[in-house]
């Protein structure tokens, strides 16, 4: 994938469900919800685990540290949400080594949850379990909860009034076709939620990132929202091009970034041949100032150990 089609999708994800936290498991989990006293919410910093056979260091998208209702309120639970948009052989162990972790470093019971939103719909169903077994016996049987948004039909959440819902029915089952509709029903059902303008931009946001329109369509579909009331669409076009303003400055100042990080690791290769992977996964997380300080700093080292020194 080229550097510049990238999409922080862990990112994208995690601020959704930081902001949402309670009306996702009451859309996807609702026994998990019913249990859980959702009032107050800890989110914790990023744990880090370690992927020993990458040779790099990964971090859970999202744990939260809650308690439970009744009897139990006195304890203390960790969920542990992790997205995965691409197809991954392991991925049911790394949810295992996550879960080890949590277990091994804050001695609390841990929710696991998967949400899995590939592209496109999987041919098999992804394993929601890890196990470890001998001809003599099994050693190991993990479980986790997960939600294949791809095996969900976008139609069906469509009279739910959760916002989570709402805006993951662009990762849903959906045909190419009914593109323009699902984007006029997102906007008009989630401008009715009484959300602030800021939950209501970060949820448009993120629809449009996964429900991309051409300009033929997005014609059809301003004409269709000049039908609704008036009050309706001066709401969702105020939305609208708040959104597009906020993704022109965002994304001349991503060209900026990227067009930084291929310069970057053009030098490097001219002055050290080829550069680890990781190199350039770290170059993404850095701002166009950080890079800039790199290229200066690329000048006066003579390996690219010395120049990795750099970059922690």
């Amino acid at each position: 994938m080229s550097t510049s089609s990238y999409t922080d999708h862990d990112g994208l994800f995690k601020e959704l469900f930081c902001e949402f936290f309670a009306d996702f498991l009451k859309a996807f989990f609702p026994s998990i919800f019913d249990y859980l006293n959702l009032e107050q919410l800890d989110f914790l910093q990023q744990e880090l685990i370690i992927q020993p056979r990458k040779n790099r260091n990964t971090r859970a998208d999202l744990v939260v540290k809650v308690k439970p209702k009744g009897q139990d309120h006195k304890g203390t639970i960790l969920v542990h949400v992790e997205n995965q948009i691409e197809k991954e052989e392991d991925f049911a162990k790394r949810m295992f080594k996550y879960f080890q972790r949590l277990d091994l470093t804050k001695n609390l019971p841990v929710i696991p949850i998967a949400v899995l939103a590939p592209d496109h719909v999987p041919r098999e169903d992804e394993p929601s379990q890890y196990t470890i077994s001998f001809p003599f016996g099994k050693v190991l049987q993990f479980n986790f909860f997960k939600v294949e948004l791809k095996k969900l039909y976008w139609r069906n959440y469509l009279d739910s009034n959760n916002p989570v819902a709402l805006a993951l029915m662009g990762k849903m089952l959906h045909d190419a076709s009914e593109k323009i509709e699902m984007k006029f029903e997102f906007l008009t059902r989630i401008i009715k939620l009484d959300l602030n303008p800021e939950k209501l931009e970060m949820l448009v946001g993120f629809f449009d990132v996964y429900v991309k329109l051409a300009e033929e369509q997005t014609k059809i579909l301003l004409e269709r929202l000049a039908k609704v009331e008036s009050e309706e669409v001066v709401a969702v076009q105020r939305i609208i091009t708040s959104w597009e303003k906020r993704g022109r400055k965002q994304g001349v100042e991503l060209g900026r970034r990227e067009g930084q990080i291929k310069v970057l690791v053009y030098q490097l290769k001219e002055r050290f041949g080829s550069i680890p992977l990781e190199f350039e996964d770290k170059f993404r997380s850095l701002s166009p100032e950080e890079l800039m300080s790199l290229s200066g700093k690329l000048l006066h080292v003579s390996s690219l150990e010395e120049f990795n020194k750099h970059l922690h």
